[in-house]
């Protein structure tokens, strides 16, 4: 596996182990889900500090490619404070993690539009090569 591509493996598996954390976080509110969320938190902005946020599909209209990067770093900061915040008081993050709940929803359903209207290839970016088989 070349150094790319374990880099690529490793943004997509803190990529989905973000959703399972945040409904650990609103279930079992309390210090291990928070550390849970922390160490995500502190390893994807590191990853994305070395090799930056992705760029958009280049299907997607100008107005909303102009929007990705910054959706992407603005869901990614508030993941980071729900995390911390989580750490520090579980039932004061409660509204917060809810927020990036819904957000993360929406991600999720702008990501399925753009695969299933655009065509433009983004679950293989998204998925691992087993599931998408490319």
């Amino acid at each position: 596996m070349t150094g790319r591509r374990a880099i690529d493996g490793l943004a997509m598996a803190l990529h989905w182990a973000a959703l399972p954390s945040l409904v650990a976080a609103l279930a079992r509110p309390g210090p291990a889900t928070g550390l849970l969320m922390v160490a995500l938190a502190t390893a994807w902005i590191a990853l994305t500090a070395v090799r930056g946020l992705r760029r958009p599909g280049p299907k997607l209209a100008p107005r909303l490619r102009a929007l990705v990067r910054p959706a992407h770093g603005l869901m990614l900061a508030t993941f980071a404070a729900a995390a911390v915040w989580t750490l520090i008081d579980p039932p004061a993050a409660r509204p917060l993690l809810l927020a990036l709940l819904g957000a993360a929803a929406l991600h999720g359903v702008f990501n399925l539009w753009r695969a299933s209207v655009l065509g433009d290839g983004a679950f293989r970016a998204m998925l691992p090569r087993a599931i998408t088989g490319a």
